[in-house]
Formats: structure tokens, C-alpha cells, sequence
């Protein structure tokens, strides 16, 4: 995976592990194109590891292909595509408007479809491409998070094994990222202030990771041909009590469920 002068987009990439997937992959050599809704964070991002800016929105097939284009006409061809833009819903899912349920989807699901519709073919044509895609692990075991933000998450899961299956002896390389909490802004940090306590009680989370940990195991398994890169471990082994007895794992994740929602502590599902 020789990087040196690769075109590599980022989207959701003005911060968290966006901010951290560019700044990794210019520090391994390529050519960085960040994308974001907020352009003007994703300027600063872009300044500091000599990228180029982009503003999009991936919740739509046309900010994608313009997407991809800009990053055509500015480094070349794309040869790693970073999927890691999203977001959550809130409250009860069963009361989710259905425009707000369709822009979860079209965010965190719909937008990695429209990427590799956008870059695959060239991709191809190439015989080689690495499609990066920050997912998480609401996608492997179901646990405290909001009902759209899991179905999506599941079909993204689902979309990026559908592909390496198709595409892996063509030379596409589909690596997905499923962490579990992470330092970001979700979780109440404000990058341009480090200063400012964040909202959330990290240490109450336990297993908390850095973007930048994220960002360095999503390139080196990427690097190394491997599908999945899960920084926090416990999750792997979760997902593997879960397929060896489902039930099981179901009841036990459940009453987990049921005692953080008493607490006050989980979403309501």
C-alpha cells in the first residue's frame, strides 16, 4: 500500500477521526483531499497537512460525484477513499419523523454506496483501490445506540462485505473501521479548544480511544489486507460470543440495556 503521492479523500474529515485518517495519510505520503460540511474547519485541517478543502455534503449522490471529481481535477486519480462521515438520531426511534430516519440513512449507509459507485470504476480500471469505511461497533453488537443510527450502521456492515466479496480479486481492498467510544466531538471534545471540559464523563465510558489510534489500526489493517480493524479488542470478542450462541448474547445484552436505561445512562430504543 504505497501511499506516496496517492489521491486520498477523507469525508467527515474536518475532525475526530476524520481529522485523524487525513492526517495519517499524509504523513504516510499522500496527497490529501478533506471533506466536510464544515469548510472552513476542514481548511485548517487541510493547511496544516498541505490537502485541499472540500465542502460536501454526502447525503447526496451529486455532492459525492462532485466530491470526487474535485479531488480528480486537484491530486489524480482516487486511490483510498475514506467513508467516515455520520451521525446519530435521538430518542425513540419508534417516534422518528421519516425525513429524519432518511437522512440517517442517506449519511451513515446510502453515502458509502454513492462513493464506490463514484471511484470504483476507476479503481478498476486500475486493478487496485483501498475504500476505508468508518463504520462502528453498533455494527457488530447492537448495544446502546439510537434505532436509526444501528439499522444504518448494519447496512453499511453489510454493504462493505458485499463488496470486498465481488471486488477482493480485482484488487479492491475494503477495510472497515468499528470502534466502540472514541475522544471525538460526540462525545462532547472541542478540538479547537482542548482546554474546555468535555461534556461526558470519559472515565465513566472506561475503554476510551484516541482518534488518532483509530486512524493508525484503520491504515495498517487496510495496509495488511484485513477487513475489519477494531481498536478497541473486547469488541471482536463480544461479536464472537454473539455468533456462537445469539440467544444468549441477546439476553445478556439486553438486561445490560435494560440497566443503563434505568440509570439514565442509555438511548432509548
Amino acid at each position: 500500500m504505497d501511499l506516496n503521492e496517492r489521491c486520498a479523500v477523507v469525508t467527515g474529515g474536518a475532525h475526530g477521526i476524520g481529522r485523524a485518517l487525513a492526517e495519517e495519510l499524509a504523513r504516510r505520503g499522500a496527497r490529501v483531499v478533506v471533506a466536510d460540511l464544515n469548510v472552513e474547519r476542514a481548511q485548517r485541517v487541510a493547511d496544516r497537512i498541505g490537502g485541499v478543502a472540500v465542502e460536501c455534503n454526502v447525503g447526496s449522490p451529486e455532492g459525492i460525484a462532485d466530491l470526487v471529481e474535485a479531488a480528480q481535477d486537484a491530486f489524480g486519480p482516487v486511490s483510498v477513499l475514506c467513508s467516515n462521515a455520520g451521525y446519530s438520531d435521538n430518542g425513540d426511534g419508534l417516534t422518528l419523523p421519516p425525513e429524519d430516519l432518511r437522512r440517517i440513512v442517506e449519511v451513515n449507509l446510502l453515502s458509502h454506496v454513492w462513493a464506490a459507485q463514484a471511484v470504483l470504476p476507476g479503481m478498476l480500471d486500475r486493478g487496485e483501490g483501498w475504500l476505508i469505511q468508518t463504520i462502528s461497533s453498533a455494527a457488530l453488537i447492537t448495544g446502546p445506540s439510537f434505532m436509526g443510527y444501528t439499522l444504518s450502521k448494519h447496512g453499511a456492515l453489510g454493504f462493505a462485505e458485499w463488496v470486498a466479496l465481488n471486488y477482493r480479486h480485482r484488487g479492491i481492498q475494503v477495510t472497515c473501521l468499528c470502534p466502540n467510544a472514541v475522544n471525538t466531538g460526540m462525545l462532547g471534545r472541542n478540538e479547537d479548544d482542548e482546554s474546555r471540559t468535555p461534556m461526558i464523563d470519559l472515565a465513566a465510558l472506561g475503554d476510551v480511544v484516541e482518534p488518532e489510534d483509530c486512524a493508525r489500526q484503520a491504515l495498517d489493517a487496510a495496509a495488511a489486507g484485513k477487513f475489519l480493524a477494531l481498536p478497541h479488542p473486547r469488541v471482536g470478542d463480544s461479536f464472537l460470543r454473539k455468533a456462537t450462541d445469539y440467544d444468549a448474547w441477546l439476553d445478556r445484552t439486553h438486561q445490560r440495556l435494560q440497566k443503563m436505561q434505568l440509570a439514565g445512562h442509555s438511548p432509548a430504543e
